[in-house]
């Protein structure tokens, strides 16, 4: 199984370009757990930004869209943004199409992190479940991560499920932010 799943990675990866490669592998018992950021170990001390770390004891796969470690700091709230999906104003499917209703969950999550006053570089941790998952998700998925934090994604859990809570909802997207506390 093990093997199988590397080759499934690899080959992503080869067809793939950096920016849209995104390797989350769950279900089954099986998670692969990748991470970007930098190579430098980072100290949690007297750090006024969220860190995303990548030590060299890791593998690094900046080129993933995803990292393994973020290092909140001092002085900062917990903001924590249930799972937003592809819905409009009264909650219904935006469509019966995978592509646009993850668009529309990006949207809502920056809706949700505008109205508590943080940004996409304050989210630590998302975690996002697709139903019928496979690849040719990631291609859209690694787009949207892209275009909301460009090369420096947050920590990420990717999770296959069979269904969604709605009938037809196909994607959904929760996020973890830290902000700064006022007057700091």
């Amino acid at each position: 199984m093990t093997r199988r799943i590397t080759s499934a990675v690899n080959s992503l990866v080869t067809n793939l370009s950096r920016r849209n490669a995104l390797l989350w592998l769950g279900g089954s018992g099986v998670t692969t757990a990748l991470m970007v950021g930098t190579q430098k170990e980072v100290s949690a001390q007297n750090n006024k930004e969220l860190k995303l770390v990548n030590p060299p004891t890791l593998y690094d796969a900046t080129r993933n869209g995803y990292s393994h470690i973020a290092v909140t700091p001092s002085r900062t709230r917990t903001v924590y943004i249930s799972g937003q999906f592809g819905s409009d104003l009264q909650g219904n499917l935006v469509s019966d199409d995978f592509e646009q209703q993850l668009i529309q969950a990006f949207k809502n999550l920056r809706f949700a992190l505008q109205a508590v006053g943080a940004q996409p570089q304050d989210v630590a941790k998302t975690t996002i479940l697709i139903a019928d998952y496979d690849q040719s998700k990631l291609i859209p998925l690694g787009r949207e991560i892209s275009n909301l934090w460009g090369y420096k994604p947050p920590a990420n859990t990717l999770i296959p499920v069979p269904r969604l809570a709605l009938d037809g909802m196909l994607f959904e997207i929760d996020a973890y932010a830290v902000i700064p506390e006022k007057g700091n």
